[in-house]
């Protein structure tokens, strides 16, 4: 049986989520939208702003989930975030994240400053 993967990714996210507000992070936005793309949660730990990609799979047997994040990607993720920025003033100590999740192992990884 195959899970869709938007269902998968969004079950993700929301684990994803739940971890970093155990860690002591608020969530400031879930799916934010921007002209050059899409970051899946942006979250604050006092003055840090991280932009955090969230890369689910069902479980690690080929490569880590966050092979999948490219320089194409990476290069979105970064164009978004200075959209966000200023959008959000404020003086900002920033950080580019990513969490893995393997749905089937219970793993949760947090790669922090990934890029």
């Amino acid at each position: 049986m195959t899970i869709d993967k938007k269902l998968l990714g969004r079950y993700g996210e929301k684990i994803a989520a739940d971890f970093l507000i155990k860690k002591g992070y608020a969530i400031l936005a879930s799916g934010y939208r921007g002209r050059f793309g899409e970051i899946d949660l942006i979250a604050r730990q006092g003055e840090l702003v991280c932009f955090v990609e969230v890369k689910t799979r069902q479980d690690n047997t080929y490569l880590a989930a966050s092979a999948a994040v490219d320089s194409e990607k990476r290069r979105r993720i970064i164009a978004t975030a200075n959209q966000w920025l200023g959008e959000n003033e404020g003086d900002w100590q920033i950080r580019y994240d990513i969490v893995e999740v393997y749905v089937a192992l219970k793993k949760i990884k947090h790669i922090k400053d990934a890029f």
